[in-house]
């Protein structure tokens, strides 16, 4: 006889709250606590129906690093520009800012921030999203410069 199967609730990787959502449903979706955008993606590997929750903020960061290194690495050695470097990074450096930008506002708006793995609430949080605003605002300025080069 089969014994029934304990299924786990789905928890967001940026506040650790359960997700209530129907996640199959919406690809992209937004947890309800810190108001994170969330997507949910078929594992490559295990199971057939075993899905993974992504923060998209997370995923945009990986996305900047690679790139960063990727850039790095084809400059270092291939021996172009400094100009081509410059343009490659800015672009770049545009992930970056938007991810920061967007995870100030959402800091500001629901006063939770987790930066370096560190959860903060309240106040502290607040002013957390205003740095990451600030710094945000100021790689679109670099993003500027980089360009018109």
């Amino acid at each position: 006889m089969n014994a029934p199967v304990q299924i786990q609730a789905a928890h967001c990787p940026y506040c650790k709250n359960i997700l209530f959502q129907n996640l199959r449903r919406h690809k992209v979706r937004g947890c309800i606590t810190c108001k994170r955008p969330l997507v949910i993606a078929r594992s490559p590997f295990g199971r057939p129906r075993l899905y993974r929750i992504y923060s998209v903020l997370d995923v945009g960061m990986l996305v900047y690093a690679l790139m960063t290194m990727a850039l790095i690495a084809f400059f270092a050695l291939t021996g172009h520009g400094v100009t081509g470097f410059v343009k490659g990074f800015s672009i770049a450096l545009f992930i970056a800012g938007s991810v920061l930008t967007v995870d100030g506002v959402l800091a500001l708006r629901t006063a939770r921030d987790k930066t370096w793995g560190r959860q903060e609430r309240g106040v502290a949080a607040r002013m957390l999203g205003a740095g990451k605003i600030a710094a945000g605002l100021l790689a679109f300025f670099m993003v500027f410069v980089g360009v018109t080069l």
